[in-house]
């Protein structure tokens, strides 16, 4: 992997929790791929396609976060696919505050890297983790 993918993946990361915390919808485009999914395990099934997605984070989910980060992220990447791990923590807007993984497959687009496929789960959820050294 070269090193600016990796700084660009490590910013797509960031720039999703930006743009939810500042309930952004229109800028779902910014880190999903046209035919991303989002999964939330024990909450909400897949959505995929901009229209669902947009419906989940606006309607659905209704996101009341204050505050929402990830870190800690393992990667392995393959040519245009990467997989991605990451630890999420929440602050909603009423103080509670929230933390899961994201299990995230990546593809390359013209635009840069998206996010096809992004599972949540809530709770200290466990991922399999790429082995290190698994980068190519």
């Amino acid at each position: 992997m070269e090193p600016a993918d990796y700084v660009e993946i490590a910013q797509l990361c960031a720039r999703y929790c930006h743009i939810v915390d500042e309930a952004a919808w229109d800028r779902l485009d910014e880190v999903f791929a046209a035919d991303g999914s989002m999964t939330v395990v024990g909450f909400w099934d897949t959505h995929r396609g901009m229209p669902a997605l947009h419906e989940l984070y606006s309607v659905t989910m209704n996101h009341p976060i204050a505050h929402h980060s990830t870190s800690l992220v393992v990667l392995e990447c393959t040519g245009d696919a990467a997989k991605v791990v990451s630890k999420w923590v929440t602050v909603r807007a009423g103080g509670q505050a929230g933390t899961g993984v994201y299990a995230d497959d990546l593809v390359r687009t013209p635009q840069g890297w998206r996010i096809r496929d992004r599972v949540a789960t809530p709770g200290g959820g466990r991922a399999e983790v790429p082995a290190a050294g698994a980068q190519s």
